[in-house]
């Protein structure tokens, strides 16, 4: 995900910085962590916090598994041993680290931010535990989505606070992305509104390495520590201890679905006649069937392409093979007050998979080109991307006399989000934004919600309608909202289910949901799960600018 600049600070302004404000932060997670653990909340799921993976994954039984005690300890099991992908990044302590370092010790990997209020300091807590649990000398690896706050000095203060056998990694953008992609993991920048106190949305599954460097297992937010000390149990007790697996191609637990890392070599020198262009994919979801929106980044020997005036061809290929369908062009988008320039070009990739772009754009006298990977996800029974959007009407404030908690589990929620129904906005040709995700029954993978996001682009887009939707059907009792059945097969509210997000391969757990309609009721984006509020930002702009 391109990220808006901000400067990065110095070891200096760093260490005064963790002096106040994260100090505070890493006590504070430390004190959830203990907490949680108190509180026996590790021994069953909350109803206001478990999570569940997304959608089915072709190379892990672990998709399926549910999380707590009774998980069966071989569904979170990955089909046969394959290599871990590889970690080369900083440690806390700004020295260079390589995953397989860790040559026979098991551990545990987990990717997510220190800033983050509750999933990631629970993951901490629960890995911890289990770590104890077991007994077996397992190490744990935390990477971070947010490298700009997340540096060495900054992780060297937060491992401190973590249990023993922790080692906290960063490095540069790039690396990181390049790391989260081939892990699976998705991860993207939200903007809040507040000077640096941006949030980041992100995959929240851990892994399980072995001794030998495999990847052996998945587990999904809200796996129970006692239920990760049996798998490892089980792991240690299969695997040999630091022989390498002979698999050299790792399968991703939840492919990474369109950040893409660019596959173009270096730029030719000054005066050569071809430019060799780095493409990178902003879009955090891509789909096939019909032409999908790809959000793109393009930059020539790390300086970015900023030129409103170009409209670069973008060419779908697979894998490998010949060209798939005809080029289209890019669009030229520019949010108000973002110095960056985005390409969003509309791409039809006939099926779900992995595919490849090629990217060709003019540069002075001379063409540039680069290439970056996709993975296209199945749309399933979702509204579809260029089809008129659904007539459901969503339930406002009015709907309900006023009383907010009868259609939003959000403790303080922004009432300028259940204002207006979808069916107005669609009556009055007003752009609009649906949300589908809700505060207190969570069920995602993804640590991150799309509330928080909705409300900063809320100002950011006064003129649009933001709309927010509960997805699943609950009752107020005594002033708190109750999930009527459970958070294992919670029942989708009439609209969520006219929106088709209930049906396969995602099924009703699969939360958030993001649909973006223009003024005339067309569906233009949709996301799931982990986005940003750059994909919001720039299919307004474009829907803005009649693009």
């Amino acid at each position: 995900m391109t990220q808006r600049s901000t400067s990065t600070a110095t070891s200096d302004e760093a260490s005064r910085v963790l002096d106040g404000g994260f100090r505070l932060v890493v006590v504070l997670a430390a004190v959830f962590g203990v907490l949680v653990v108190a509180s026996g909340l590790w021994g069953r799921p909350s109803s206001a916090g478990t999570a569940a993976t997304a959608s089915p994954s072709p190379s892990l039984a672990a998709s399926s598994a549910t999380p707590g005690s009774s998980a069966d300890v071989t569904a979170l099991l990955a089909r046969g041993a394959v290599a871990a992908p590889p970690i080369e990044l900083t440690d806390q302590d700004d020295r260079p680290f390589s995953l397989a370092s860790l040559r026979g010790s098991p551990a545990f990997v987990f990717f997510g931010y220190t800033h983050c209020p509750d999933v990631c300091p629970a993951t901490v807590g629960t890995i911890g535990k289990a770590m104890a649990a077991s007994d077996l000398g397992a190490r744990a690896v935390f990477v971070t989505v947010d490298p700009q706050r997340d540096t060495a000095t900054w992780l060297k203060e937060y491992v401190t606070y973590l249990p023993a056998g922790f080692v906290a990694l960063t490095g540069t953008e790039d690396r990181i992305r390049a790391t989260a992609d081939a892990w699976g993991v998705r991860y993207a920048r939200v903007e809040t509104g507040v000077a640096n106190g941006y949030s980041m949305a992100h995959t929240a599954d851990v892994y399980l390495v072995d001794a030998a460097g495999s990847l052996r297992a998945t587990f999904p937010f809200g796996t129970e520590a006692d239920t990760m000390a049996a798998v490892l149990r089980t792991v240690v007790a299969e695997s040999p201890s630091g022989v390498p697996p002979t698999a050299t191609t790792a399968l991703a637990p939840t492919p990474a679905p369109s950040v893409g890392a660019p596959t173009a070599s270096a730029p030719d020198a000054i005066g050569s006649s071809a430019v060799g262009l780095d493409v990178t994919v902003s879009s955090t979801s891509i789909w096939s069937g019909p032409a999908s929106p790809v959000i793109l980044s393009l930059s020539i020997a790390g300086v970015p392409v900023d030129d409103p005036g170009l409209h670069p061809s973008v060419q779908l290929l697979p894998a490998t093979g010949e060209p798939t369908g005809s080029a289209v062009e890019a669009v030229p988008v520019r949010p108000p007050g973002v110095p960056k320039v985005s390409y969003v070009a509309n791409v039809t990739i006939p099926q779900p998979g992995p595919w490849r772009l090629s990217v060709t754009a003019p540069v002075g006298s001379r063409q540039a080109a680069g290439t970056v990977d996709v993975v296209a996800l199945d749309p399933g029974s979702t509204a579809s991307i260029g089809a008129a959007a659904p007539t459901a009407h969503t339930p406002t404030l009015t709907d309900v006399g006023g009383l907010a908690k009868a259609i939003t589990t959000d403790p303080a929620p922004d009432l300028r989000l259940s204002q207006r129904s979808t069916t107005d906005a669609l009556a009055d040709h007003q752009p609009f934004v649906l949300v589908i995700d809700s505060t207190k029954f969570r069920v995602s993978p993804a640590c991150g919600r799309a509330i928080i996001m909705a409300r900063y682009m809320l100002d950011r887009w006064p003129q649009a309608g933001f709309i927010h939707l509960e997805p699943y059907h609950y009752s107020v009792i005594t002033d708190t909202p109750v999930l009527d059945g459970t958070l294992a097969d919670p029942t989708l509210t009439d609209p969520a289910a006219a929106w088709g997000i209930g049906g396969d391969p995602w099924g009703p757990r699969s939360m958030p949901w993001v649909f973006v309609i223009d003024g005339s009721g067309v569906v233009r984006a949709k996301y799931q799960g982990v986005m940003g509020s750059d994909d919001v930002d720039v299919m307004m702009s474009l829907i803005e600018q009649g693009g």
